[in-house]
């Protein structure tokens, strides 16, 4: 496992501590990596004007409103990317967690009903612009690449878990476009680090992909939501096919007279009157 990725640690764009008692953070272990805007202006008018000063005082405005206006320890994303595809490390410690395969608890991505949780166990990245229309710049998103395959690689976290702040919480981070982007990106991350995917898994989103053991995403909260409707107990409904999901599988499939083998293809789909 490696990470390549080339960052400005948070000493040297001199970021101010982390508020007393609250460092060092929790460290966690990571499944997700989870994709951000900044919601600033884009090019021309993009705050960091494409350079390593304009980036350090993003940077530091940025950790004055989470420090000051949001009462957070320090900001609240793992990594920043610039326009000038300039990558910036985030809250303290984000850098040397992810080296060695871990990230530490950050303030980026809390959960609302019926969403993903757990993303703030996870690395997130700040994208500088608004992309709710705007197509980012083909060096911002090579930045963003790389920071992926490298978190994907030394953290372990398949290219599949690159998500949206939108998976986790109601709001529309990281824009409508770059959202769209989201399994283009997966496929380069997953081109660079030598792994295959159909185009149903890479888009995550497709009702039809095989869910099992270790699946997460909104179709796994689709299916734990009808596995309760159904009386059958899958545990949090939280998009991650645990244990507690499985077993309410096979219990829902031996109950229609299936093979209970914990899989959710499209015969346990059809039973269980998913689209």
């Amino acid at each position: 496992m490696s990470f390549t990725a080339k960052v400005v640690t948070a000493a040297a764009w001199g970021a101010r501590p982390p508020k007393s008692g609250t460092f060092p953070f929790q460290m966690t272990i990571p499944r997700y990596v989870i994709v951000h805007h900044t919601n600033n202006q884009n090019p021309p008018n993009d705050a960091s004007r494409g350079t390593l000063e304009g980036a350090i005082k993003l940077a530091r405005n940025i950790q004055n409103f989470h420090m000051d206006d949001n009462d957070w320890s320090d900001s609240g994303h793992n990594f920043l990317n610039t326009t000038g595809g300039l990558i910036l490390e985030g809250r303290h410690g984000s850098l040397d967690a992810v080296k060695k395969g871990f990230c530490i608890q950050s303030a980026h991505a809390g959960q609302d009903p019926g969403k993903l949780a757990n993303g703030n166990q996870s690395p997130g990245i700040e994208n500088e612009g608004n992309f709710m229309t705007f197509q980012m710049s083909e060096k911002q998103w090579e930045s963003l690449v790389e920071l992926c395959v490298s978190l994907c690689d030394s953290c372990n976290i398949s290219p599949l878990n690159i998500k949206g702040h939108r998976d986790f919480s109601n709001t529309d981070c990281p824009g409508d476009l770059l959202y769209s982007q989201l399994p283009s990106l997966r496929k380069q991350v997953a081109d660079k680090l030598g792994m295959q995917f159909t185009p149903e898994q890479l888009e995550n989103e497709s009702p039809f992909v095989t869910l099992r053991f270790g699946s997460t995403g909104s179709a796994v909260i689709k299916l734990q939501q009808r596995l309760r409707d159904r009386g059958f107990n899958p545990g949090a409904v939280d998009g991650v096919f645990g244990e507690n999901t499985q077993t309410a599988v096979k219990a829902f499939q031996r109950s229609v007279g299936l093979e209970d083998d914990g899989i959710v293809g499209s015969h346990t789909r059809t039973k269980l009157g998913l689209s």
